[in-house]
């Protein structure tokens, strides 16, 4: 299995899927990691009228994943990801390796109030 982790630095989850500059991808086998690697996103016009072909072109590089964690994500690209067949996970943890070792241990819980309407979402990103 691969869990994605929408990130900036590629070491923190970012606090809003859509700023996020690649993803931090980990290969779990039997409980474990056995691989891990940085994905960069490529370049999606932040305002591209047609909402429906970014969200594709950002989930383009997770379509062999089968869970998503970010600190945030809009609701039209949650439900884009779901469509893809990902499990989203969206946390308040923002280092990953704490995120991952909590996921494997069962006790990464989704919150879903950190889902937000297009377009809204948090005031900052946390320098992330």
């Amino acid at each position: 299995m691969k869990i994605a982790f929408a990130t900036r630095s590629g070491t923190t989850i970012t606090a809003h899927f859509g700023r996020m500059r690649q993803y931090v991808v980990v290969e779990i086998d039997e409980g474990r990691e056995i691989a891990r690697e940085a994905r960069d996103l490529a370049p999606v016009p932040r305002h591209d009228a047609d909402h429906h072909r970014r969200h594709g072109l950002m989930l383009a590089a997770i379509d062999d994943c089968d869970v998503v964690v970010a600190g945030g994500m809009g609701f039209p690209i949650q439900q884009h990801a779901i469509e893809q067949g990902l499990e989203i996970i969206l946390t308040s943890v923002r280092p990953i390796d704490e995120a991952l070792a909590r996921y494997l241990a069962g006790d990464l819980g989704h919150e879903p109030e950190l889902a937000h309407d297009h377009g809204r979402g948090h005031d900052h990103d946390h320098g992330h």
